[in-house]
């Protein structure tokens, strides 16, 4: 399991890193249109934007794989690696029950907004809401990954009679 779920955060990391370039090469293209052929291109700035979408939210699941988002951790300093990993777990909860909530009240919404076109494009307004969804599915996904991880953390390291003492 964990070398699928390295193996898929790497094919998401390059992905994004992918439409990062993407996003820089179509604003250069843009830049070259307007400033030097005096003939800005429409489509462009909408593309652009979709990518920066996909660009901020995927990046999102790639922080929370890489825990490398703020916390207070005042509390957790405090605790014992074991009442560390209850924290976490309970944090964690918290966390999928806002991203289920969410993913659950998407759809009806994407599906809705599916019907409304960019203006420029023509693409559907529920491919940046879309993003967003699916954003919000592999944050569900990875907590609850990383709630599986903390529970075997604590099967492995249960309590010895000594520590109570």
């Amino acid at each position: 399991m964990k070398k699928a779920h390295e193996l898929f955060y790497n094919i998401v990391k390059y992905m994004n890193s992918t439409v990062l370039f993407s996003m820089f090469f179509i604003i250069l293209l843009q830049v070259f249109y307007r400033k030097v052929l005096g003939n800005p291109l429409t489509w462009p700035e909408e593309i652009a934007l979709l990518t920066m979408i996909w660009v901020t939210f995927i990046g999102a699941y790639q922080s929370m794989y890489e825990k490398g988002h703020l916390k207070m951790s005042f509390i957790e300093d405090k605790l014992s690696a074991r009442g560390k990993s209850i924290l976490l777990i309970f944090s964690k909860l918290i966390v999928i029950s806002f991203l289920a909530i969410a993913n659950y009240w998407a759809l009806p919404f994407i599906k809705s907004a599916g019907k409304v076109k960019l203006p420029i494009t023509d693409l559907p307004m529920a491919l940046p809401y879309g993003i967003i969804w699916l954003s919000l599915l592999l944050m569900l996904i990875e907590v609850v990954i990383q709630i599986i991880i903390e529970i075997r953390y604590l099967a492995k390291h249960k309590p010895s009679s000594e520590e109570g003492k």
